[in-house]
């Protein structure tokens, strides 16, 4: 045939098959990839949860100050109020809109309601690509449950939320600080769709077809739990600073504290201990706006900064100080206080001190890392140059710490809660307890997750398993190997089911402890090749009794 003669219908409809197939091709995904899908959707909806927990938290202490005569938050209020019901209405579409995809993709009964996990047909291009984009991508669909809505309606979130801080930022009784406005515009500035993509081959495309063209359907939901994510991220954003900005103007000394302050700590002999002793007014409010601790000097008239100064990070009302003392000797401090009074003005207070830096040397070590772990015994050893174990005081603050001296320098540390903690080394002398050297700072964290075993295989959440061994399936364990420490996780509780094909789905059967029920033991027995087996719901008891949820683990019988 010439190259010039026209291809017949049945030539057409060979060629057209040929490009699906290989298109096909193309876009096979494995279903490690997709199932990670699932584990990062999980995660991103737990964490809208906690978003949504945390904003009605925000809004119970607005409510709160309100009712305690705090009237200058009341217009703050009202403009959070507008904002959740805003953000609320489209955050209830996408899930209307998630449901949907789910629904006709996976195409069986209660579909719209099943978890990311249980859904058979996360691989499927074709049927979220039409319900949300259509037949034709040059003439992409608009009207209910398409992409083109969706965006519609972030478009709509993004412009109302703009117009209201744009009429914020001046206004008097509702004014929301220079900085504060712009943060906040460029938050929702990100969130708002933008077509600055470009495919494989460089051409421009649009948000619609970036996110969810050509896009399998668990890579779909992702992103719409992500798109939920952002706007609970704005949403608690904008009432956290509407809460900052109604307290700006107004300063309550809430908080009284008794100080000394000794003409010197250290005295010799025969000297009189000399220091003065006053009562502080410090408050909660103090933030940089209404209140700056400088270190260094500054211009009182144009409140600019010298060269070398610094504004002092604030902690309890107070400004904090921390030099560095790599070099002995005598040193100077001084610095200003810039306190703003009710009237906006400013007035600066100066202050002055001067101390000794001595040489000094001390040891802290932890015995396996410089991490303490939550839940388990922790073992440090400490000395001090020139200083017998037994003249040294050493004591541990933060992390919920405590310490359990085993002589000869060696202690056992215990922390319960999360942050940092201090391990603090004081010498006996004559006159009282003198400092060693600075606070040893330590990291407290939990101990890391172990992976699971099931049926004496470790696993992340998939795993597959000949149908002779899952028949011995006894329930799920967990792999306490590798820890340097003694810290035993259990199971507490979890749920399994199966899938066999073509019943479906079984009943749900909750275990307690590691080990199968009854009836979950004589569903694993039913299993043949190409079943599945779930294990959701679980709950690991950590060191220290933390209960720790696990992702899903699916078991496909070979």
């Amino acid at each position: 045939m010439s190259s010039n003669s026209k291809e017949t219908p049945r030539q057409k409809m060979i060629g057209m098959m040929y490009l699906v197939l290989t298109c096909l091709l193309a876009l096979n995904i494995s279903r490690e990839v997709l199932e990670g899908f699932v584990t990062i959707n999980d995660s991103i909806e737990k964490t809208n949860s906690n978003f949504t927990t945390n904003t009605n938290m925000m809004m119970e202490a607005f409510d709160e100050a309100i009712k305690h005569g705090h009237n200058e938050a009341k217009p703050y209020y009202v403009k959070a109020k507008e904002v959740t019901a805003l953000t609320q209405k489209t955050f209830e579409y996408i899930d209307k809109l998630k449901k949907e995809v789910k629904q006709y993709t996976e195409d069986v009964k209660g579909a719209d309601t099943m978890s990311l996990g249980r859904i058979q047909n996360l691989d499927n291009f074709d049927k979220p690509t039409f319900l949300l984009i259509g037949a034709d991508e040059k003439k992409p669909k608009t009207g209910t449950f398409s992409a083109k809505e969706l965006r519609s309606n972030i478009e709509t979130l993004t412009v109302e939320l703009n117009k209201m801080i744009t009429e914020m930022k001046d206004k008097d009784g509702l004014k929301l600080p220079e900085k504060d406005y712009l943060i906040l515009k460029d938050k929702i500035k990100l969130f708002t769709p933008q077509d600055n993509f470009k495919d494989k081959e460089g051409k421009p495309i649009t948000w619609e077809f970036k996110n969810f063209y050509n896009m399998p359907l668990a890579a779909v939901i992702t992103n719409f739990s992500k798109i939920q994510s952002d706007i609970r991220n704005i949403e608690a954003e904008m009432i956290s600073t509407f809460a900052a900005a109604s307290s700006k103007l107004s300063v309550k000394f809430n908080m009284l504290e008794a100080r000394i302050v000794p003409v010197s700590q250290y005295v010799q002999s025969g000297s009189p201990f000399t220091a003065d002793v006053f009562l502080t007014a410090s408050s909660t409010d103090f933030n940089e706006d209404n209140m700056q601790f400088i270190l260094g000097d500054v211009d009182t008239t144009t409140g600019k900064l010298s060269e070398g100064a610094v504004v002092l990070p604030i902690e309890g009302g107070n400004g904090k100080i921390n030099l560095p003392t790599s070099v002995a000797g005598h040193k100077e401090i001084k610095g200003w206080i810039k306190f703003r009074e009710g009237t906006g003005t400013y007035k600066y207070f100066k202050y002055d001190n001067e101390y000794v830096v001595a040489n000094s040397a001390v040891a802290v070590s932890a015995d396996k890392m410089n991490v303490m772990y939550i839940g388990v015994e922790n073992p440090i050893s400490v000395s001090a140059a020139g200083v017998a174990p037994t003249d040294l005081v050493v004591s541990v603050s933060g992390g919920g710490a405590s310490l359990i001296n085993q002589g000869n320098g060696k202690y056992i540390a215990k922390v319960t809660s999360s942050g940092t903690c201090a391990v603090t080394v004081m010498q006996k002398t004559e006159t009282g307890l003198r400092a060693q050297g600075a606070p040893k700072i330590f990291r407290v964290k939990a101990l890391p997750s172990p992976p699971l075993k099931v049926a004496g295989k470790v696993t992340t959440g998939l795993l597959e398993l000949d149908k002779s061994v899952a028949y011995m399936i006894g329930g799920i364990g967990v792999d306490n190997t590798g820890f340097e420490y003694n810290a035993p996780f259990k199971i507490k509780e979890f749920t399994m089911f199966t899938f066999n094909a073509p019943k479906g789905v079984s009943d749900e059967y909750k275990c307690s402890g590691g080990s199968l029920s009854v009836e979950a033991i004589a569903a694993i027995r039913k299993v043949k090749k190409g079943s599945k087996v779930y294990f959701e719901n679980i709950k690991v008891i950590a060191p220290g009794g933390e209960i720790r949820d696990f992702p899903i683990i699916k078991v496909t019988v070979k």
